[in-house]
């Protein structure tokens, strides 16, 4: 039996899908904002992590008394990549090639044969340590970050369920996802899928809420499912879908990341709960819910690969023929703007902001 501490390392990274038939071109340029590296959890003290973050190696490391930095790979000295053989000595970072060791603020403190240390610095980027992620920020134009992606509550959850995976998409295909309405049905099985709250935008975050129904196998009857939806930028989605029925709630995390202009690194994971506000002593309450997590994990992964090869095909258009059920997408997409520091589609042309429709 899985016991509930190990839960939270029970991280699976899948094969890629087949690769799509039709020529990979990126839909969209890369877009600024947060995003995710790795699981805080991969990164225990003294852990140094390879990544690859929009065509760019990074180099992920927490030091000895916690402080997590992420830093672009290669030594200033003579270019050694620090991914390769690079370690944690107490609160720096040591090369591999000379020894040259580098503090949390990257400047070299020490070299490899007890000489002066040169005046040089790894170059930073800036990190975020929320939800159980680490997130980098980006942004075309080096502008340093001006917001910050919303620690969600825990509220009595388990620890989840979680996948990593590699496919041909765009952050902003993901996001757009959310608030396509249209698709719950066909792809998900859902059924009388209902707006409830109106895509409303803050900054670089909105939300979002639906309801829906799901016919249960067996003669189970009916269910019906709210769905409360929050995202920050393109690279941090949280869903919480309630099910007053069952008492039950579970809590769905997706982070995706561009690591080239064609593919990205898409993290997802579930956490179910029973009980809507378990109190956090009720450990056999917690113990059911880590159990049910467990048990559903698989089905819940088998709804989420349904969208993978709709993904992977599918091409970006600028101007959608879109219909009434489809969602607020056309709100979304004036959103997601601001998300590019120069708004321009793939092709070089600029990008086309359709106008608002009243009903949408």
């Amino acid at each position: 039996m899985i016991r509930p501490r190990e839960v939270s390392r029970l991280l699976s990274r899948e094969r890629p899908v087949e690769q799509p038939l039709t020529e990979l071109r990126p839909r969209r340029p890369y877009p600024d904002g947060w995003f995710a590296v790795a699981y805080a959890d991969e990164l225990p003290p003294g852990r140094v992590l390879r990544r690859r973050l929009m065509g760019q190696d990074l180099v992920v490391y927490r030091t000895r008394s916690g402080v997590v930095r992420v830093v672009e790979p290669h030594c200033p000295h003579l270019g050694a990549h620090l991914g390769y053989g690079g370690r944690v000595d107490g609160e720096s970072i040591v090369c591999p090639f000379h020894h040259f060791a580098f503090g949390t603020d990257g400047a070299c403190v020490r070299t490899g044969y007890g000489t002066r240390p040169p005046a040089m610095r790894l170059v930073q980027r800036d990190a975020h340590e929320v939800n159980g992620a680490i997130l980098v920020w980006h942004h075309a134009g080096g502008a340093s970050p001006t917001w910050e992606v919303a620690a969600q509550p825990v509220d009595g959850f388990p620890p989840p369920l979680r996948h990593v995976t590699t496919l041909v998409d765009h952050p902003q295909e993901i996001v757009e996802n959310a608030v396509d309405l249209g698709h719950i049905g066909p792809i998900h099985g859902y059924r009388n899928v209902r707006l409830q709250r109106p895509f409303t935008a803050q900054g670089p975050c909105f939300t979002i809420a639906a309801t829906s129904e799901r016919v249960m196998p067996l003669g189970g009857g009916v269910l019906e499912i709210a769905f409360d939806i929050v995202v920050h930028g393109f690279g941090h989605l949280w869903v919480d879908a309630t099910i007053p029925r069952l008492r039950a709630a579970a809590r769905f995390q997706a982070m995706a990341t561009p690591i080239d202009p064609c593919r990205i690194d898409f993290r997802y994971g579930v956490s179910v709960r029973i009980g809507r506000e378990p109190p956090t002593s009720a450990r056999g309450q917690m113990l059911a819910s880590h159990l049910l997590t467990v048990a559903l994990g698989p089905a819940f992964r088998r709804d989420m690969r349904r969208d993978f090869p709709i993904w992977e095909h599918k091409v970006y258009l600028d101007q959608p023929r879109l219909a009434k059920g489809d969602g607020p997408l056309l709100a979304f997409r004036r959103w997601a703007q601001q998300f590019y520091s120069q708004p321009i589609t793939p092709n070089g042309r600029p990008a086309a902001v359709p106008a608002l429709s009243s009903d949408r």
